[in-house]
């Protein structure tokens, strides 16, 4: 029978390289001889594309006078729990069950610290109480405006969280919420990639063996 595989989570702010160095690290354990699954939430899924829709300004609420309006953060709470749920389920726990390490880009700490500002933790909390613990958490920490200016040089059209005064109060409840979870190893995402692949890797060597 295989051993079961570590399930491994990388949290940061919109443009604080998460992406990136989980394909880096997917790919060194893979050389390794690891299988390896790299996956992210909002995840592919049907409520994980409802959710990149609202993100992107493509869908919103109707409001008793007709008019389109944003989706409460309450409602976005849920919605990225019943999408990390079903993403778990039909995706994740089977692959961690035959061996395979899993590499996910955001998970439950994202919702605490993006909808965590306007809405209670012990909410959202309940909302994600079926989520398993991931083995090691890796926070990838940059400041709010070097994160802002990275989105902005992809020349993407900037999403609901995108903003100065968004991204501050994430940034804000992230660091709160680090500095209390000793399941979670944060990183200078500043550094150099290559340097921050480095730092993701001696982490889970030293979290995981």
């Amino acid at each position: 029978m295989s051993s079961p595989g570590r399930f491994i989570v990388f949290e940061g702010l919109d443009g604080a390289g998460t992406t990136t160095q989980a394909r880096l690290l997917a790919e060194r354990l893979q050389k390794q001889g690891r299988t390896v699954h790299q996956a992210h939430q909002p995840s592919e899924g049907s409520v994980g594309q409802l959710i990149r829709q609202i993100l992107a300004g493509r869908a919103a609420t109707t409001q008793a006078d007709g008019k389109l309006g944003v989706v409460d953060e309450r409602v976005m709470a849920l919605l990225f729990a019943a999408d990390r749920l079903d993403h778990l389920v039909s995706q994740i726990e089977p692959r961690l069950a035959r061996g395979e390490d899993v590499l996910l880009d955001r998970y439950t700490l994202s919702s605490l610290a993006y909808q965590g500002s306007s809405v209670s933790h012990e909410f959202i909390n309940q909302a994600n109480r079926f989520a398993r613990r991931p083995d090691l958490t890796l926070f990838l920490y940059v400041p709010a405006a070097v994160a802002l200016e990275r989105v902005r040089s992809r020349g993407a059209k900037l999403e609901r969280y995108e903003t100065p005064q968004q991204l501050a109060l994430v940034e804000r409840e992230y660091s709160r919420l680090v500095g209390t979870l000793a399941s979670v190893v944060s990183i200078d995402g500043t550094r150099p990639i290559a340097e921050v692949a480095e730092m993701c890797h001696a982490a889970l060597q030293q979290q995981l063996g």
